[in-house]
């Protein structure tokens, strides 16, 4: 992207964000039209009025839709070998980990409404420094942001073709001083939106994160808040090693009395100790050379020359954001929202609502009096008495029942109900009201064809969650230097130790003599994984198994040994109780094990002491 360097940084980003959100303002304008309905909003299209009473499909229907499992992650190497194979599991691994760690819970349950309600969400992946786990420094930081605080470059339909793009914050100015560094009075030139919903005069503050591309397509960062500039790097997804412009040493080893700092990129490490990997094999520290000539070349005491061994830093070359889309549509960097679609019978409805509510309340029983009838008429109960006068009849007195029938504006709105759920594709069986005498068969194939029409939004999301673990799997490579200790599970329900190491993604080519990442690995979503966060049905089929024989002599130990090891993968109550019962007694010779498979043997998670310290340049 192109920058005028004839202006001020801050004066360019900030007429750029501007100009952005003016060529987006139809798209906001809809978004919080969406927002406003899944509230439940009165307000009425083309209408001055308000309608008096809402019935809101909108929201039943999209919390009807809320899938709370999170998609498991898979890992496959695009061309195989047994070094393939076992980076790919160990970012498979990497990856099931972090779902344990992180908040997916708490995330996905925002997402799962920003998607439908917005048609999309935007999830934010970051590399934090200051997150610090016992030996291991950094870690990953999840947002899940609601498309109203994102602004896309305009016209371009794909995160990854954009040249630049905004994110929207709300913090506070204490925040602002402990990440950014500024001051305390510093803060006071940052600013609040109005559009963002905060006090102007309070302590919060809105911040603005530019991320764009430079000239040879290198991640960069922009971040400011009113009239202060918080962050300006370029190549921001480079290492940077703080040097000082005076004596030319490093920030930590300089002397000078008032020494001015710049960050410098680091491409390359050099290693004084042989790297362990995670297969057993190391990478040597030194390495043999031809002469002399070599840079940096040494000569040991057998008289050979030596060279150090440069390995490059990975550098990640995307927007760190994934955009979750609802279902696709045509020139639209979002989808297509379900509140779109509903709003037509949302409105009709509330119309309908309205109409009925207004003839409830206009009906009443109306007393019929002789005109020369000598009483006041009043609303209290048992609070006249009728005295007849002398050849008047209690017939002369009586009631008109100005009740309307309401009951063909109540098929109305039925009718317009069942519409707005046949169109997003949902049954009375998949939100419970089905009260229908079926049988549990017919039942679960109601469901299964209900839920199949809504299998294009479960697509989408295990579309988002498969880049969001690549994106996470690159910051790994980018970033983590000391290995990661990580914990799984095998087939059989024991638990392993392993560890991720980033140096196990390395590739030697010995045409060029360097060595470059393999980062050319296929992520996706386990769909047995999905499978098993619906316990109660897993549950069931596994006893069904066990009963059909399908396991083995259901009278055997060995064979319950088994079943019960199912159970607890799909964390059945107390099963791991019953693993351990049923593991004695095939171990004392009652009952015949099957062989089980042997885990792969991972080495232990290693002494980090035995890492090299990295150098500068």
């Amino acid at each position: 992207m192109y920058i005028d360097t004839t202006t001020d940084r801050r004066g360019f980003f900030e007429h750029l964000y501007e100009n952005t959100r003016h060529k987006l303002q139809d798209v906001t304008e809809q978004l919080e039209l969406w927002q406003e309905q899944y509230k439940g909003s009165k307000k009425i299209d083309g209408s001055s009025e308000e309608a008096s009473t809402v019935h809101n499909i909108t929201y039943e229907i999209i919390e009807s839709q809320i899938d709370s499992s999170i998609p498991a992650p898979k890992v496959d190497c695009r061309q195989y070998s047994e070094k393939n194979d076992r980076c790919a599991k160990s970012a498979e691994r990497l990856c099931a980990a972090l779902r344990q760690r992180l908040p997916f819970e708490e995330l996905n349950d925002i997402d799962e409404r920003y998607t439908y309600i917005l048609g999309g969400s935007v999830w934010l992946v970051e590399w934090d420094d200051a997150l610090v786990e016992g030996k291991e420094r950094g870690g990953i930081r999840l947002t899940c942001l609601s498309p109203r605080d994102f602004f896309p470059q305009p016209n371009i339909y794909h995160i990854e073709d954009m040249e630049y793009c905004f994110l929207r914050f709300t913090t506070t100015r204490e925040e602002l001083s402990r990440r950014f560094g500024v001051s305390r009075a510093d803060t006071t030139l940052a600013s609040v939106e109005e559009e963002d919903g905060a006090c102007a005069e309070g302590d919060t503050v809105t911040v603005i994160v530019c991320y764009y591309k430079d000239d040879e397509g290198e991640i960069c960062r922009f971040v400011w808040s009113g009239d202060l500039v918080l962050e300006d790097k370029e190549r921001y997804f480079h290492r940077k090693v703080d040097y000082c412009k005076e004596c030319q040493a490093r920030a930590e080893l300089c002397s000078c009395a008032r020494p001015v700092v710049f960050a410098k990129d680091v491409l390359w490490e050099t290693p004084f100790l042989d790297i362990p990997l995670s297969d057993g094999t190391t990478i040597p520290a030194f390495s043999s050379c031809a002469n002399a000539n070599t840079p940096n070349f040494s000569q040991n005491q057998e008289g050979g020359f030596w060279k150090p061994t440069k390995l490059p830093y990975y550098t990640p070359k995307q927007f760190p954001i994934v955009i979750r889309r609802n279902t696709s549509c045509d020139k639209q960097l979002l989808g297509q929202s379900d509140c779109e679609f509903l709003r037509p019978a949302q409105q009709q409805i509330n119309k309908v609502e309205s109409r009925i509510l207004q003839k409830l309340m206009r009906s009443a029983i109306t007393p019929v009096v002789p005109e020369d009838a000598q009483i006041t008429l009043s609303n209290q109960i048992f609070g006249q008495v009728i005295k007849l006068r002398p050849g008047e009849s209690a017939s002369d007195y009586g009631t008109v029942d100005t009740t309307p029938d309401i009951s063909k504006d109540i098929t109305q709105a039925e009718r317009l109900y069942d519409h707005a759920k046949r169109l997003i594709g949902i049954s009375d069986v998949f939100t419970g009201l089905d009260q229908s005498n079926l049988s549990g068969y017919s039942r679960e194939l109601q469901l299964s064809r209900s839920a199949g029409r809504l299998e294009s939004k479960r697509r989408m999301k295990h579309a988002a969650y498969a880049a969001l673990d690549r994106l996470i799997f690159t910051f790994y490579l980018a970033y983590a230097d000391e290995p990661r200790a990580i914990t799984y599970k095998d087939e059989n329900g024991r638990i392993h130790n392993a560890c991720f190491n980033r140096y196990d993604f390395l590739t030697y080519d010995a045409d060029t003599d360097t060595y470059l990442y393999d980062d050319s690995y296929l992520f996706s979503v386990d769909l047995n994984g999905t499978i098993e966060g619906q316990r109660e049905v897993m549950w069931e089929r596994n006893l069904q198994n066990l009963q059909a024989g399908t396991l083995g002599d259901p009278t055997s130990p060995a064979t319950l040994l088994r079943y019960w090891q199912n159970q607890e993968r799909v964390h059945y109550p107390f099963a791991r109780e019953n693993v351990e019962y049923f593991q004695s007694l095939v171990q004392q010779g009652q009952g015949i094990l099957p062989p089980l498979p042997q885990p792969e043997e991972i080495p232990s998670y290693p002494d980090i002491s035995s890492f090299p310290k990295k150098k500068g340049v």
